[in-house]
């Protein structure tokens, strides 16, 4: 078997000589054919590379976009729900001025009950008046930090302090309103049966703590809301 393996190679070689010009053909064809595969494999190996850089650059595109959209949604809901929230507050002092008249009425009428049903009224419209307000100042707080995250224009956060009521002063009312009632023997025993009782407002335990507290917390969240906003339009957006 060897030996005719080698007379078939012996007979190549021997036309390869006789035939050269062919031979020579054939090699530099087969040269040809072997660079050109070469290079196709170059190209598409740079085409495959320039496919992936491209995926990779259009994802962190829209991961940017998309970022940058919700950083937006998140500050637009800041403004939007800030806005809301200050706009009810001024009906929560009108509804606790109503509740302090008829707090009025029904001690002059010696109704002990309906007297501290009205105080509580009253005390839980305040509660939500502050709860308002540090409401807004969370918004603020957030606003504040992420529109750094933001490379475009963020919308405006606005708003008109003027057009706030005076709580403080509601809140002195009311005070003076339970001084006067717990100085009667009657409504201050009624008083200390109902000082425990919840409110159902975030940070007031009970009836006894709202009271006590009322005044120093509407003053104090009234501070924090002017130091966050000048007196008149305070322009938030500013960098």
């Amino acid at each position: 078997m060897e030996w005719v393996v080698l007379i078939i190679v012996v007979v190549l070689i021997f036309f390869a000589f006789k035939y050269w010009p062919i031979t020579l053909a054939i090699i530099a064809v087969g040269i040809g054919i072997y660079v050109m595969q070469r290079i196709n494999k170059k190209e598409e190996a740079k085409e495959e590379a320039r496919k992936r850089a491209e995926e990779e650059e259009n994802r962190k595109r829209r991961e940017y976009d998309t970022k940058q959209q919700n950083v937006h949604n998140n500050l637009l809901t800041c403004v939007t729900t800030s806005v809301t929230t200050f706009e009810s507050l001024p009906g929560k002092i009108s509804s606790a001025e109503r509740d302090l008249d008829k707090a009025e009425e029904e001690f002059s009428d010696g109704a002990f009950a309906p007297f501290w049903d009205a105080v509580e009224n009253a005390v839980t419209n305040l509660a939500l008046f502050d709860q308002g307000i540090k409401e807004i100042l969370s918004h603020h707080d957030q606003y504040k930090q992420r529109k750094q995250e933001l490379d475009s224009e963020p919308p405006i956060f606005k708003l008109n302090i003027k057009t706030l009521p005076d709580a403080s002063g509601t809140a002195d009312r009311l005070k003076g309103i339970v001084r006067k009632a717990q100085k009667n023997f009657h409504f201050s025993t009624i008083y200390e049966q109902r000082k425990t009782n919840q409110i159902l407002v975030r940070g007031f335990q009970n009836l006894g703590q709202a009271l006590g507290e009322m005044t120093y917390r509407i003053e104090s969240s009234m501070n924090d809301l002017s130091q966050s906003f000048s007196d008149s339009i305070s322009y938030l957006a500013t960098s």
